[in-house]
């Protein structure tokens, strides 16, 4: 009798338990079990993980499952590492290690035998940390992986600086084991401001950042890094304050006259789903001795391929065009089937020349569209530092008689505040077919649909 009243009793107690932990979690709504996308379907848990999840266990079932995931990363098995991320997510919210290291590998290491990233992906990568900060908005942690995407990944500072102002607000972690926000990554604020093109408020930021660093010092002077920080600081401050003057408010400032750099490009078919993209962008022999004999890289151009009609933010080519696009309703990992590809190459002596190929991933270049736009731009918000000492970080110190482009960038700060500027961009569009493509054969025209 006994033995049967506590049979009964654990039943009914296991039958709770996975109604509570139902009824508590805001997450459960999101979950599919089922996840059908370019890599497959997940049908389902093991039976010990979903014992584990009914009997309230759910962290650490989630625990498992992020070092099954990460034995997956170092197979290289990125694939399967897709549904886990959902999983693991749906069943630990707080688990900040997910949020962001899923994110990179959704935004870095999806790749084509080339290395270049999927950038299909990369809508799905902002979506999860966005998802993240929701779960999470009390640590500084993933607002500074949003910046950082923006920042790195997709090379639009102004898109980033938001996101490092809200993780800048945080306290100073006094210890690798306390909350707060490392004193150091307070300089990518500072450093957004700048590929923003907004110097003034780089400048701004630096003096604040000082400030904290002089304060923390105060109560911390035993820690060699307290002092650095200081110094990195005035250092940071005091160049960029000098380079504003040499660029812009000295007389005649370094950015004037400006260059014509005789901008132009061709896209020739060499094989199929093989391009060739050349072309000249002449920033002047302005480099000392020292720098020419290295054959300095005064930057780079970047290269986009994608469906005609086809516009998302996230593109270097397309921010101005397409607005906010990019941004996913509800996360998913299935992506738009269509053909994007993106590529930088080098400006060595005022040239740039290399052979992109696109045949050997068919899941990522499907190639289905019948006609293809070529976008190439140089962007001087993201030239190195010598290059602007002549052309300014907005372009200022270049002319184009056929494909300059002033477009305007918008910066929206933590409070709603917005800043813009002009721009100064060399922009080319071409077009090529899905047959010159597939055939091989073909050199791609001049394409007048976009600006």
């Amino acid at each position: 009798m006994r033995r049967t009243q506590l049979i009964l009793a654990i039943v009914v107690l296991w039958a709770l338990s996975a109604v509570l932990q139902t009824a508590i979690d805001p997450l459960r709504k999101q979950f599919e079990p089922k996840v059908e996308g370019l890599f497959g379907k997940m049908t389902g848990l093991p039976t010990e993980y979903i014992f584990g999840t009914m009997l309230g266990f759910r962290e650490v079932v989630a625990g498992a499952l992020w070092v099954r995931a990460d034995s997956f990363f170092h197979e290289g098995n990125y694939d399967a590492i897709l549904p886990i991320i959902r999983l693991v997510t749906w069943l630990d919210p707080h688990n900040l290690d997910v949020y962001s290291t899923g994110a990179w590998h959704i935004g870095y290491n999806f790749t084509d035998t080339e290395q270049r990233s999927d950038r299909r992906y990369l809508s799905a990568a902002l979506k999860l940390l966005e998802e993240g900060v929701e779960n999470n908005p009390d640590v500084y942690d993933l607002y500074f992986e949003m910046g950082w995407m923006w920042y790195d990944k997709i090379k639009q500072g102004h898109n980033a600086v938001q996101w490092f102002q809200k993780a800048y607000e945080f306290p100073d972690r006094p210890d690798e084991y306390s909350p707060g926000i490392p004193p150091a990554r307070r300089h990518m604020v500072a450093h957004a401001w700048e590929k923003a093109g907004l110097i003034d408020q780089c400048l701004l930021t630096w003096q604040d950042i000082l400030q904290r660093h002089e304060r923390y010092y105060e109560s911390h002077k035993k820690e060699y890094m307290a002092r650095v920080q200081i110094d990195v600081a005035k250092h940071n401050y005091t160049l960029t304050d000098l380079r504003q003057y040499r660029r812009y408010l000295k007389q005649p400032p370094d950015t004037q006259p400006p260059i014509d750099v005789k901008f132009d490009v061709k896209v020739r078919v060499v094989e199929p789903k093989i391009i060739e993209v050349s072309g000249t962008v002449d920033l002047g022999n302005y480099f000392d001795e020292q720098m020419q004999k290295m054959d300095y890289r005064p930057g780079r151009v970047d290269v986009v391929l994608r469906d005609e009609g086809y516009k998302s933010s996230i593109l270097p080519t397309d921010e101005k065009e397409a607005g906010e696009v990019w941004r996913q309703k509800v996360f998913t990992f299935d992506v738009p089937d269509v053909t994007i590809m993106q590529e930088q190459i080098a400006i060595i002596k005022g040239k740039f020349k290399r052979k992109i190929d696109m045949s050997k991933d068919p899941m990522m270049y499907s190639f289905k569209a019948p006609r293809y736009v070529v976008t190439v731009r140089f962007n001087p918000l993201y030239a190195p530092p010598q290059t602007q000492d002549r052309i300014g970080w907005r372009g200022e110190g270049l002319t184009d008689k056929r494909y300059l482009r002033l477009d305007k960038v918008t910066t929206v700060d933590k409070d709603g505040k917005t800043y813009t500027v002009d721009v100064r961009r060399v922009r080319k569009h071409l077009l090529l077919t899905r047959e010159q493509l597939l055939s091989g054969k073909g050199e791609a025209v001049e394409y007048t649909g976009l600006e």
